[in-house]
């Protein structure tokens, strides 16, 4: 029985971890090799925030590298390590929405993970993988972040706001009491 919060915190995993796979494969509009439309990340985003760096992480590299192999490609570490970030940055931030939610703070934590992720770790992958000029990697991508940050933003932002945050908070709230609650009846059972 101690094993039941972990296992909530899996279970909801596994449904981000899908939709993830299911808004960056099939949700998406791409634009040529290097430009996909989505927001296959709000999931991810959230997984940080309601869980925290290491939950949101794995969530966005198990998204990443499923996602990539169903589509038949190899993944590229680079872009894993955008994805990881995309749970990450949010996890190490989850104090701040947890005293009070702002759509400001939402943006912000979002902008960070669009300038070291988006611009920066799938730039450098990309240019690697494809050998796609700079010039012509963030003519394209800079606009994508700044849009995608701003639809993602507001996404995040009322999702957490919704009963869904306090669902899955109160869900693993009663893991850690049913958790409590045997070890207190294991506690009497000795004395």
């Amino acid at each position: 029985m101690k094993n039941v919060n972990k296992v909530r915190i899996m279970a909801f995993a596994g449904v981000i971890i899908a939709m993830n796979i299911v808004l960056a494969r099939l949700v998406a509009i791409n634009i040529g090799p290097t430009l996909r439309i989505t927001v296959s990340q709000t999931p991810v985003y959230l997984a940080g925030f309601w869980f925290g760096p290491v939950v949101g992480g794995i969530c966005g590299f198990l998204g990443d590298l499923i996602g990539s192999l169903l589509q038949g490609y190899a993944p590229n570490p680079l872009i894993s390590v955008s994805a990881i970030l995309a749970g990450v940055i949010p996890g190490l931030f989850r104090h701040v929405m947890e005293k009070k939610a702002a759509l400001w703070k939402v943006v912000g934590i979002l902008i960070i993970h669009g300038i070291v992720g988006a611009l920066g770790f799938t730039c450098i992958g990309l240019h690697m993988y494809y050998g796609t000029p700079w010039s012509v990697l963030y003519a394209t991508r800079v606009v994508q972040t700044i849009m995608l940050t701003a639809v993602n933003s507001v996404l995040v932002f009322f999702l957490y706001k919704s009963p869904l945050t306090s669902f899955v908070k109160r869900s693993i709230a009663e893991g850690k009491g049913k958790i409590r609650q045997v070890n207190t009846a294991d506690n009497k059972s000795i004395k």
